[in-house]
């Protein structure tokens, strides 16, 4: 019965090469750009999918994060570095501090930081726009990268500024301690 289906077999294979001794073959080539084109494509693919921290912290030259076990993920937010020297926002010195670490006189009223806040109000307004136009709802969430010797009571004045912006929640950044 092998036999059978075998002679079968090599019947219609070589029904199949007369058929085809007519026509001109085609030679199979697959072009460069196709497979670079692929390649890029899972390159991006890869590192979007591995690398992808929705919130980079880069302290500003000379800060130093206080250290913390915590182990939960910072979650996205305008970030606000606070060091000993000045007050940083959106890659800009806002406010100077003193030779005390306190923040300079002439900026603060109370405890609102006026150049703070204008441009907190500011970024809230755009981050509102923002989320509106993508149906969803704006957290208000501010992310404050502070020194390790920051005083509390600049840290209060940085935080009242934002409240008055309209941020509602704030986030400290830590550098997570192994252990």
């Amino acid at each position: 019965m092998t036999t059978e289906s075998e002679a079968a077999f090599l019947a219609r294979k070589a029904a199949k090469r007369a058929g085809r001794r007519g026509m001109v073959e085609e030679k199979a080539i697959l072009g460069m750009t196709s497979l670079m084109d692929a390649i890029t494509i899972i390159v991006v693919y890869l590192l979007k999918s591995y690398g992808s921290d929705p919130v980079l912290i880069a302290p500003t030259q000379g800060q130093k994060v206080p250290l913390s076990q915590a182990d939960t993920p910072i979650q996205d937010g305008t970030p606000i570095y606070v060091s000993e020297r000045a007050i940083t926002f959106m890659e800009k010195r806002v406010v100077q501090m003193d030779e005390t670490g306190q923040v300079d006189p002439a900026a603060l009223q109370g405890h609102l930081i006026g150049p703070l806040y204008d441009l907190l109000a500011e970024e809230a307004d755009k981050a509102k726009q923002m989320a509106e136009g993508k149906g969803e709802e704006w957290e208000g969430r501010v992310i404050l990268v502070g020194d390790q010797t920051l005083k509390f009571s600049v840290l209060v004045d940085v935080m009242y500024t934002a409240g008055r912006a309209e941020f509602r929640e704030y986030a400290f950044a830590v550098v997570q301690q192994s252990g």
